[in-house]
């Protein structure tokens, strides 16, 4: 044992020599490690104040997608109040059916000129021809945001989305207001490698300082806001975060646009402040690395070649069995014959990986040029919409510009479903519920349908991306003959998408019109019962229209092509 120990520690030894080489080697590099661990540091801190950003706009992402659906919404009511037809649901039910879409709408009214507010989601009368902000939104009428701390018709911290009503002369008759509640701030933690940092004070503001919202309301801003910064200087470092230095500790101040004029700040701070988790656990693992590898030195003498026919022989094992590859250390100490047989190994592994990753790159090209040519194909479609809506503007013939309708929205229709093709994954099977549903949401926008009018029942079914094409555009031939009729109700047109037993149906049922009346089988207005079969044939399935109780209903019905892979 003495002997043996004495062999070790020899300087002769193989492992005195190669401890003795690795402790001078890894002097100058445990001192790099320390430099680009205190520049990981910085790095860490860059991120941390860009993930403390983004997780203080995710506190709010539920507000501004409100926010967003209302203008939507506002749009949409204004150009409904400003052309009442025949009908068509009274002022009070179109602001209520609205109030009922979004959730977070307190208030939903048309407010006119004159300022007597007699439609109101709330069903009571407001004058506001005293209040000064309504002067202000005379004086300005454009789609805009309000911000108030007590809404007039809400008493509450309100968001006011505002729409001007343009009557059919284009004269300006009032506005479209919808007040949406603000709801509390909240956010959880953030992790980075150093520590974890927790939100003690959210609150949002306006531009000129005005606080709407804050999660502390008792407690004073000035005492919340480290480094003595007021509102309308933190306005003017929106979407910054950056640290701030109090004392002993340290913290985050974040400032990110929510909307037009509107801001949240929040403060964050560290959930342990130690120096074994600040400051001495990042230079920890270099050093600790840097131990083991001195330790390792002194057992490396005697396993030398064992060792690396060991590492060979479980980088093989490996390969085959998992396609993994171990790094197998200290090559030049091995015997010449290890040698030869690791350098013919790893060209054989690397001729592998380099044709399998040539092979990847083309798979991944072919799917790149697909989404490619979806992409195009949509924008040229919408180049070809837009010259026929300039032909359609200059045409006096009724019919002519009847049947120019007809063909935009059917070229509409082919542009979303390549447009969705495109924002879809390269895969060869696509989401068509999704393709679907975005081509209801266009047509819907082209023939100005109110909220509510079409329900949508569709089961997540996926088939080819070239079975999608032909399939939407059936959708949006018999769909469009129910909106071009006008005049249609809650729910009066429904559209549905189910499989069953490898076998899949398109329903599509709406009033009856004369476009979808079976014993019409030429002429112009025959023209989408042609199509619809068209598109059918297209698909190896079959079309059928029944008729009954004043509603009319089709039916388009094909079997899958192909069998989806199994995941």
């Amino acid at each position: 044992m003495i002997r043996r120990l004495k062999a070790l520690l020899s300087f002769s030894s193989l492992g005195v020599r190669l401890g003795s080489t690795i402790i001078l080697a890894l002097m100058p590099l445990g001192v790099l490690s320390v430099v680009q661990t205190r520049d990981a540091l910085h790095q860490v801190d860059a991120s941390t104040l860009k993930g403390v950003g983004g997780a203080s706009l995710q506190a709010m992402r539920e507000q501004i997608e409100v926010i967003k659906e209302a203008q939507v919404s506002a749009r949409v009511l204004a150009s409904l109040v400003a052309r009442p037809t025949v009908g068509e649901p009274s002022c009070v039910q179109q602001v209520t059916s609205v109030k009922r879409e979004i959730a977070q709408a307190t208030v939903v009214a048309y407010v006119p000129k004159s300022g007597l507010v007699t439609c109101s989601s709330t069903g009571k009368v407001h004058d506001l021809s005293d209040n000064a902000e309504f002067r202000k939104m005379l004086e300005l009428p454009q789609p805009s945001l309000i911000y108030d701390a007590h809404g007039q018709l809400s008493q509450q911290a309100v968001i006011g989305v505002r729409h001007p009503v343009l009557a059919a002369d284009g004269t300006f008759i009032g506005f479209v207001v919808i007040s949406l509640a603000y709801n509390a701030l909240s956010a959880g933690a953030y992790g980075d490698s150093v520590a974890m940092w927790n939100p003690v004070y959210f609150a949002s503001f306006t531009g000129d300082g005005r606080i709407l919202v804050s999660s502390e309301p008792d407690l004073p801003p000035d005492t919340a806001i480290p480094g003595n910064h007021t509102f309308a200087e933190l306005a003017g470092l929106s979407d910054t975060s950056f640290f701030v230095n109090e004392g002993t500790s340290r913290q985050i101040l974040s400032v990110v646009t929510v909307a037009p004029n509107l801001f949240l700040v929040s403060v964050w701070r560290p959930d342990s402040a130690s120096f074994l988790t600040n400051v001495a656990g990042p230079y920890l693992m270099p050093a600790l690395t840097w131990i083991a590898a001195l330790v390792a030195a002194a057992f490396a003498s005697n396993r030398l070649v064992v060792r690396h026919v060991r590492a060979l022989a479980r980088s093989m094992t490996d390969y085959v069995s998992s396609r993994q590859r171990l790094q197998i250390p200290d090559m030049e100490g091995a015997p010449d014959e290890i040698q030869r047989l690791h350098a013919a190994y790893e060209l054989m592994i690397r001729t592998i990986e380099q044709e399998e990753a040539e092979l990847q790159n083309l798979v991944v090209d072919k799917d790149v040029l697909i989404r490619e040519v979806s992409h195009r194909s949509g924008n040229s479609l919408q180049i070809i919409a837009s010259i026929m809506r300039m032909y359609r503007r200059e045409a006096a013939d009724q019919k002519l510009r009847s049947v120019l309708d007809g063909l935009i929205n059917r070229v509409i229709a082919l542009s979303s479903t390549h447009t969705s093709l495109y924002t879809l994954s390269g895969q060869r099977d696509v989401s068509v519920d999704e393709i679907l549903a975005n081509v209801i949401k266009r047509l819907k926008e082209i023939h100005g349908v109110a909220l509510g009018v079409a329900s949508k029942r569709l089961q997540p079914v996926r088939i080819d991306a070239e079975a999608a094409v032909p399939l939407a555009l059936a959708l949006a031939e018999a769909i469009g003959c129910y909106f071009s009729r006008g005049g249609l109700g809650t729910d009066e047109v429904s559209v549905s998408l189910a499989e069953s037993d490898g076998t899949i149906r398109l329903t599509v049922e709406g009033p009856e019109v004369a476009e979808l009346l079976p014993h019409l089988t030429e002429g112009l207005v025959s023209l989408p019962q042609r199509m619809l079969k068209q598109f059918a044939s297209q698909l190896s399935g079959t079309v059928s229209i029944r008729l009954e109780d004043g509603r009319a209903t089709v039916d388009l019905v094909f079997p899958r092509r192909n069998p989806l892979r199994q995941t």
